[in-house]
């Protein structure tokens, strides 16, 4: 039996007399909620006002996205209001999921502000992806939607639902489908991920932020179908081995002990130095891959400095980008020795996130000559008109033979409302 009639057969919708003008109610079921299921499942149900015809479409759409943090910033310093939206968000959630009849899902997004008092209705809302074969699961419960919360509040990852503690059988077949898995402020255990990893044939994308339970991960073995690998801000992470895989794109902490090795398709790669400013220490745990990345990032919290290191040829390198943040005006050049190292590279994006900085007179240091003969596009953020940054842009413009384009943007890089605060409110909000 073709998928349309099968489709038709499972609605049983009620047709309705539609006028010819409305061609779109005219179409068949499936593509009615092939079109809808491009839309967040808000934007969905508001199409059952329509007309009869329309009523029960959207409870078949195979995506639900419940994203709702658009309100969160107007609420982020209020508990009693942050308390009440999450109330609603629950009592939303559940309404929408007793209405659905779809029997697979392509995609369940759960993306709010969201703890460990939300436990056991998220529990319920896991079980209703896994029991529809879901293949895109994502759990962002961001405090405000931006930033990852204390551990100690974060909402725990069912390891029961898996049958790792042997209370419940596993349902293998549940698990087969799932090929993007991201988890943000969610506290997840290695033992948990793993199974991920070894049970889901097709997982393609794993992506964990802010867990506090995270402690050793292994990704091994040539049959992962693993790609991208993003773990990010679990300060309680001591071990990330990463072998014979074919993995392409990796995000880490450089204060993580990565074990990398064997890995010849990864060709992207984003280190974040945190406190470790020093540029060799932040390259240390990719030194075995340098040579075959086409793109790197490097996010460091206290600049870049080179110290007494020579680094080897980055001989495919194409883009490079350096986030750092700049308290002073320390010297940027130290990013030029990876640049003089890259002899393919494209593309540079420097991102510079400070609060007050200070313009200081003083010469610009003069660097060696180094021909720079495929760069064409340069990207400076968080311009202030330093001598550190005009230094760097002078060092472009001597150098840079093929130079198309620099952009440069002036505002501040930062966005969140939490990196704004002052000491004393960061403390008073970090219980919650």
């Amino acid at each position: 039996m073709g998928k349309r009639q099968q489709l038709s057969i499972n609605f049983a919708l009620k047709k309705c007399p539609c006028t010819q003008d409305d061609r779109i109610s005219q179409l068949p079921d499936d593509i009615l909620v092939h079109i809808l299921s491009f839309l967040t499942i808000k934007e969905a149900t508001y199409t059952s006002v329509l007309s009869k015809r329309w009523l029960p479409v959207w409870k078949y759409i195979p995506r639900l996205d419940f994203d709702a943090t658009e309100p969160l910033h107007q609420v982020f310093f209020n508990h009693k209001l942050r308390k009440m939206h999450m109330k609603k968000y629950v009592r939303w959630v559940n309404r929408t999921l007793h209405k659905c009849e779809v029997h697979k899902l392509d995609q369940f997004r759960v993306c709010f502000d969201l703890n460990k008092f939300a436990q056991h209705e998220i529990d319920k809302w896991l079980e209703f992806a896994f029991a529809r074969q879901v293949q895109r699961l994502e759990l962002d419960l961001l405090k405000g939607g931006k930033e990852t919360r204390d551990f100690d509040y974060c909402y725990t990852f069912p390891a029961q639902l898996l049958g790792l503690n042997h209370k419940l059988p596993p349902l293998w077949h549940n698990f087969m489908s799932v090929k993007v898995l991201l988890l943000k402020s969610v506290n997840v255990t290695g033992e948990v991920l793993e199974f991920f990893l070894h049970n889901c044939p097709f997982l393609e994308e794993m992506v964990v932020h802010g867990s506090g339970t995270l402690v050793n991960l292994q990704v091994i073995g040539p049959s992962l179908e693993l790609k991208h690998l993003e773990i990010w801000r679990c300060q309680c992470l001591e071990s990330l081995k990463i072998h014979d895989t074919n993995l392409v794109t990796l995000v880490a902490s450089a204060a993580t002990k990565l074990l990398l090795s064997n890995a010849p398709m990864l060709i992207k790669v984003e280190i974040v130095g945190a406190f470790r400013p020093i540029l060799k220490d932040i390259l240390a745990p990719i030194s075995g891959v340098l040579s075959q990345l086409e793109v790197l990032k490097i996010t460091s919290s206290d600049g870049l400095r080179l110290g007494n290191y020579k680094f080897p040829e980055f001989t495919k390198l194409k883009k490079f980008v350096v986030h750092v943040f700049s308290w002073r005006d320390m010297s940027l050049l130290g990013c030029t020795h990876v640049i003089g190292a890259a002899p393919l590279l494209e593309e540079f994006e420097l991102k510079l996130v400070w609060f007050k900085p200070l313009r200081v007179k003083r010469e610009c240091k003069k660097m060696v000559s180094c021909p720079l003969r495929h760069l064409k596009v340069i990207r400076l953020c968080g311009y202030f008109g330093r001598t550190c940054e005009f230094e760097l842009v002078k060092y472009f413009l001597e150098n840079a033979i093929v130079l198309e384009k620099i952009i440069i943007d002036p505002r501040s890089q930062i966005v969140t409302p939490v990196l704004s605060l002052s000491t004393i409110e960061m403390e008073q909000m970090s219980t919650c």
